[in-house]
């Protein structure tokens, strides 16, 4: 895979996905820009990835809100000149509580996360990738997306959504070079607030974000069921 110097923007990286995504990109030789609200395990983060020989910097970002997300998009172009892949990983599980008892605060947290902090990054790095060209935006989605099952609240809510922006965008953006594709990684554990997924949902994030994948876009692909498309 040629990701050697390429510029990958993933928010949530302190998360469960986000770490395994860091480790995964920085073994390929990409420049990492990491973003999380939590700000002393991001600064951890990058202090690691940097000792093992990675590309990274830390801009801490919460991105239920719009001037931090706008302020982070800034400050990765002012030091990169430009964004090759955005990846969406930040993410709140919430209650599992049937809608007549779920309460709002928490409802308010998961959909300003989830679906909010994904719209809001990919409206503000989109410019940057339209004038290039160029660029892979890929959002994280759950099987609990297509589950409909009672209980699934806003979580299941925030997915469905996201599933839908996704398709939206790759249809807004078909022809400019800027391709948006989801992954599904699986079902969230009931008692975590992060995603937690096995090693192996690495490979189709890794494909997405090369230039092989340059065709592919508006797909929604099994992170479990992925294998790389043959060459030519």
């Amino acid at each position: 895979m040629a990701l050697d110097d390429k510029v990958i923007l993933i928010s949530g990286a302190t998360g469960s996905l986000g770490a395994r995504l860091t480790r995964a990109f920085a073994a390929t030789g990409a420049r990492l820009a990491l973003c999380a609200r939590t700000f002393a395990s991001l600064y951890e983060l990058e202090t690691a990835l940097i000792a093992d020989g990675g590309k990274a910097v830390a801009f801490p970002c919460d991105v239920r809100y719009e001037d931090e997300v706008i302020r982070l998009i800034h400050r990765v172009v002012e030091r990169y000149r430009r964004i090759d892949c955005l990846i969406n990983a930040a993410a709140v599980i919430g209650p599992k509580q049937p809608v007549v008892d779920y309460p709002l605060d928490p409802w308010r947290d998961v959909i300003s996360t989830n679906l909010t902090g994904t719209f809001l990054m990919c409206r503000e790095v989109l410019p940057w990738m339209l004038r290039q060209q160029s660029g892979s935006i890929i959002n994280v989605t759950s099987s609990a997306a297509l589950a409909s099952k009672s209980g699934g609240g806003a979580f299941m809510a925030s997915k469905c959504a996201v599933e839908g922006m996704t398709r939206m965008l790759a249809d807004e953006t078909r022809g400019t070079g800027v391709r948006v594709n989801m992954i599904d990684v699986g079902q969230p554990r009931s008692d975590r607030r992060t995603l937690e997924t096995s090693p192996e949902v690495t490979p189709p994030f890794l494909w997405l974000a090369d230039d092989a994948s340059a065709r592919t876009s508006g797909r929604r692909i099994v992170a479990a069921e992925f294998s790389p498309p043959s060459a030519g």
